[in-house]
């Protein structure tokens, strides 16, 4: 685990930075106060950026990855099933089951605030099931899972921005609190990550095989990319 740690720590460490930080902010403040806060900071730049940026956690992206994970090894297709399944049970359990009805932003505003949200034309916004964000988990999983994919510490950088911004996209569009996202993001990532503990139970003679093998050309054209640039793993 420590290496793995120390392998991806240019994605993990600023997650907890993010973590700790808004954890302190949550105990300081109530919820609303938070919100009340980012959402005072707004402009119709941002608004038409996180309106596009927030699609980055729509559940149809776990389809897109795994055409791209099937050209890798099998380990990291079965890593990210087991990860998207254990996101989804906690998702289901904790927004259906134990803070089934909690309101979002929008709907708690309307019946105990007397402040005036910013709000985003053209986002269609909920009323129930806030905690934890589902954008969010998504978003972490997936990018949580790249992340294992490459050695490149700015690729891994890349990664963790992508998923924060998709994350602050859900407090932005008043989809969200924070304290919902800060849940979303330790699922995600904490999914992917127990996905690849669990996997090490597997003969790794089999998890070494790959699905789908790229031709030739391609593959030699990866080889000699990854010789100049050892930042990508290619498998």
């Amino acid at each position: 685990m420590e290496h793995f740690v120390l392998k991806n720590r240019f994605f993990l460490i600023p997650q907890m930075i993010f973590a700790l930080v808004s954890s302190f902010f949550l105990m300081v403040f109530t919820k609303s106060e938070i919100h009340i806060l980012l959402n005072s900071y707004n402009s119709q730049i941002l608004d038409f950026f996180f309106k596009l940026v927030t699609n980055l956690g729509n559940g149809f992206l776990y389809i897109a990855v795994v055409p791209f994970l099937l050209t890798r090894k099998l380990k990291w297709v079965l890593v990210f099933i087991i990860a998207v399944v254990i996101s989804n049970l906690f998702l289901f359990m904790l927004k259906h089951v134990l803070f089934d009805g909690m309101y979002r932003p929008a709907k708690y505003f309307e019946l105990y605030e007397t402040y005036r949200l910013h709000l985003v034309k053209g986002v269609k916004l909920h009323d129930l099931n806030s905690f934890p964000s589902g954008h969010t988990t998504t978003a972490f999983t997936i990018f949580m899972m790249l992340t294992m994919l490459t050695r490149k510490n700015i690729v891994k950088l890349s990664l963790f921005l992508l998923a924060f911004l998709t994350a602050y996209s859900r407090v932005y569009l008043s989809q969200h609190f924070l304290i919902d996202i800060v849940a979303g993001s330790v699922i995600g990532s904490g999914s992917v990550i127990l996905a690849t503990v669990f996997s090490e139970r597997f003969k790794k003679s089999q998890m070494e095989k790959t699905l789908i093998i790229l031709p030739k050309r391609i593959r030699r054209e990866e080889r000699s990319y990854t010789e100049k640039s050892p930042g990508i793993v290619v498998s």
